[in-house]
C-alpha cells in the first residue's frame, strides 16, 4: 500500500526544507519514495484555483504507484482546514494518509519567513499568514503527531517525523 505523509505546518515551520530531508535520507536507506511539492505543482498564471495543485496530483499520482511497490510519498502543505484534509486523500486515491504538523514558536516562525521572502509585501503577507494559521482550532484533528523544528536541527527534526511514522521500521519499507 502507499502511504503519504504529508507536512502540514505554517509557513515557515520547515516543511519544504524537511521534504527534501526526509527524501535524502530515505534514499540513503534505499526506501521507495516520491517527494511531491504542491507549491510547485500549482505555479501557473492567472491563479487556477485552490484546488488546481490537487487535481494536478491526481493525475501524476498513478505514475509514483506504478514506479515502485509500497511508495511512501511526501507532501509538504498547508491544509486551509479539514476539507481540506478529505481533498488531498481524494487525489490519492487508496493510500494511507499520515499527516504530521510541523510546528516552531511563532517568533521563530516569523523570522524565518521575514528572512527568505525577497520583498516586504511577500514578508508582510506571510507573517500575517503565520498569524492565522496560529489562531486556527483545528490543528489537532487534522493531524496524527506534531513534531518541533525548533531547536531541533533539520536532520533530527526529520529523524523524529520517520520514527512516528514507521517509514524507518522494517514494517515501513
Amino acid at each position: 500500500m502507499v502511504e503519504v505523509l504529508a507536512l502540514h505546518g505554517s509557513p515557515g515551520s520547515g516543511k519544504t526544507t524537511l521534504a527534501r530531508e526526509l527524501s535524502e535520507t530515505m534514499r540513503m536507506a534505499d526506501i521507495a519514495h516520491g517527494l511531491v511539492d504542491l507549491d510547485d505543482l500549482s505555479i501557473v498564471h492567472p491563479y487556477a484555483g485552490p484546488q488546481f495543485s490537487r487535481d494536478n496530483l491526481r493525475a501524476v499520482f498513478p505514475n509514483y504507484v506504478a514506479a515502485a511497490p509500497g511508495l511512501h510519498l511526501i507532501v509538504p502543505l498547508v491544509f486551509n482546514d479539514e476539507d481540506d484534509v478529505d481533498l488531498l486523500k481524494a487525489a490519492v486515491p487508496g493510500a494511507r494518509l499520515i499527516v504530521c504538523e510541523t510546528t516552531a514558536p511563532i517568533d521563530v516562525l516569523k523570522k524565518r519567513v521575514t528572512a527568505r521572502e525577497p520583498t516586504e509585501e511577500w514578508r508582510r503577507r506571510l507573517r500575517d499568514f503565520v498569524d492565522l494559521y496560529r489562531s486556527r482550532d483545528d490543528h489537532v484533528r487534522i493531524r496524527d503527531f506534531q513534531v518541533s523544528t525548533y531547536p531541533a536541527t533539520v536532520a533530527e527534526s526529520a529523524a523524529e517525523i520517520l520514527e512516528k511514522a514507521g517509514w524507518l521500521t522494517p514494517s515501513g519499507r
